[in-house]
């Protein structure tokens, strides 16, 4: 075999030792802790699967795992921040780059880098609060003193307004033992796609509600109320549905995830179940277990499609009309793409159009 290359060959329980991480991203430390890197090359070869996962915000790192810190769940989609931000006519900065944070809180629009991102943050703020899950109506006498010390049934989100505050601006969620216990949010880690070696060009569905949604309980059958015509739903459900999209080996992917990096840093469906757009900074796990690396660009993304996925083509569930027919329907699965045999079977990272890589030291 030619050097730098590998066999896709499936683990074997007990029979197999799993391999080291030999390659990464040359910034893979900055948006990925270390051990998590570890999680998803070790996931990536025991299922026998590409992982690709979107670039975290850098920022976010730092609070994974920490008291009083808790990962992004799919109940919001409320933007983090890149800045921290100093509050205009005090003396104190805000420490809120790497959490959600509230963009029409005083000052917040200093907390986003570009414009673009506080108009994305602006947009998504605006659906959130529009689906009843933020808590507009807490006041605070001083900084320990609430106007109500439990939320709403509901509404378990709120906004750090508290005088002097060092995180003023930033969303916080009552997970139960109120609001003076609740947690700030960081970014958690979004897949943007499971896809299986062995047949990667085929891109199999279920479009659900996610179990935290208040109408995950309408499932009726064999119809998910993600997929029920919106003519036949209440303005509630519309406000606060939550629609979940995954495939059929990403709930085990996920778990096993969650417990190797002990944070339950991935909550919801992967992005390109739903989405048209390859315009995203991804790193990708090999199969192997042994090889990441980053695709940075639109074309490096949409060209690893192409070529090592052998044109495995997005669903289209969020983002509009769909860009073709979706095919054959399993109940509750659809899939689009044609079947297309095994996995590539010899490639390696400097195969790959637009890979960033580099040799993890010992």
């Amino acid at each position: 075999m030619a050097a730098g290359t590998y066999d896709h060959t499936k683990p074997v329980q007990g029979q197999m030792i799993a391999p080291t991480l030999r390659t990464h991203a040359p910034d893979a430390d900055r948006v990925m802790r270390r051990q998590d890197q570890l999680a998803f090359a070790y996931t990536a070869w025991w299922f026998h699967v590409f992982i690709l996962v979107r670039r975290s915000n850098p920022a976010s790192i730092r609070f994974i795992g920490r008291t009083g810190f808790i990962p992004k769940g799919p109940d919001t989609k409320a933007k983090t921040a890149q800045n921290n931000v100093a509050i205009e006519g005090t003396r104190w900065v805000s420490k809120v780059a790497g959490l959600v944070c509230n963009p029409t809180a005083a000052a917040m629009r200093l907390a986003y880098a570009t414009p673009k991102k506080y108009a994305s943050a602006m947009k998504e703020w605006t659906k959130f609060v529009a689906s009843g899950r933020h808590c507009d109506d807490l006041e605070w006498e001083d900084a320990s003193t609430p106007s109500r010390f439990y939320l709403p049934m509901g509404q378990p989100f709120f906004t750090d307004t508290r005088p002097g505050s060092k995180r003023y601006g930033a969303l916080m969620k009552d997970t139960g033992r109120g609001v003076l216990h609740a947690s700030y949010i960081h970014g958690d880690y979004d897949l943007f796609a499971v896809v299986p070696a062995d047949n990667p060009g085929v891109n199999i569905v279920v479009s659900e509600q996610h179990a935290s949604s208040p109408w995950s309980h309408l499932h009726r059958a064999g119809k998910s109320p993600a997929a029920t015509n919106d003519a036949d739903k209440t303005d509630a459900q519309k406000r606060e549905e939550i629609p979940n999209f995954r495939g059929q080996k990403f709930i085990d992917v996920q778990n096993m995830l969650n417990r190797r990096m002990g944070v339950n840093m991935v909550l919801h469906g992967s992005q390109e179940k739903a989405v048209n757009s390859f315009d995203e900074e991804v790193d990708v796990f090999m199969p192997n277990g042994m090889d990441s690396f980053s695709l940075l660009t639109e074309a490096a993304l949409r060209s690893f499609y192409d070529t090592v996925l052998r044109g495995r083509k997005l669903h289209n569930f969020m983002a509009g009309d769909a860009s073709e027919a979706r095919q054959e329907h399993f109940g509750l699965w659809q899939s689009v793409g044609a079947a297309n045999g095994p996995g590539l079977i010899h490639i390696s990272p400097r195969d790959i159009v637009g890979a960033n890589f580099a040799h993890i030291a010992r």
